[in-house]
């Protein structure tokens, strides 16, 4: 059986390198340049019918930007979230974006002042 959480977040890493963007699964070390994309944390929930099981997934996708590239944060995150709704589908599953939210923030990580985008997308599997 597949895991369809594993393959909306690998859908997810692989619509963002797709787009141009250094994208990881991970916090990359200093010697990463920015802007770069995150993809995050995440959060499964299940819901079982009859006949199969339906699902939900929050994930968050984190962009990191210089403190003078706020607009290129605002774009990256905007842009990410329309192929990710558009695409909706996995190899083996369909998906919709259900709801969504975002957030910058500033952040000063090793006295560097950067600015810390947030996307949360709450995605549906069926």
């Amino acid at each position: 059986m597949k895991n369809p959480y594993e393959e909306i977040f690998q859908t997810i890493k692989d619509l963002s390198q797709r787009c141009g963007y250094a994208t990881f699964d991970y916090l990359p070390d200093e010697s990463q340049g920015y802007p770069f994309v995150f993809i995050g944390e995440q959060v499964n929930s299940d819901q079982y019918t009859k006949d199969r099981v339906l699902g939900r997934t929050n994930i968050l996708v984190h962009v990191y930007a210089e403190y003078n590239r706020r607009t290129e944060v605002a774009e990256i995150l905007e842009r990410l979230l329309r192929v990710t709704s558009m695409y909706r589908r996995t190899p083996n599953f369909q998906y919709r974006v259900m709801s969504s939210s975002t957030n910058i923030v500033g952040d000063k990580p090793d006295g560097i002042p950067l600015w810390h985008g947030i996307l949360s997308v709450d995605i549906e599997y069926y």
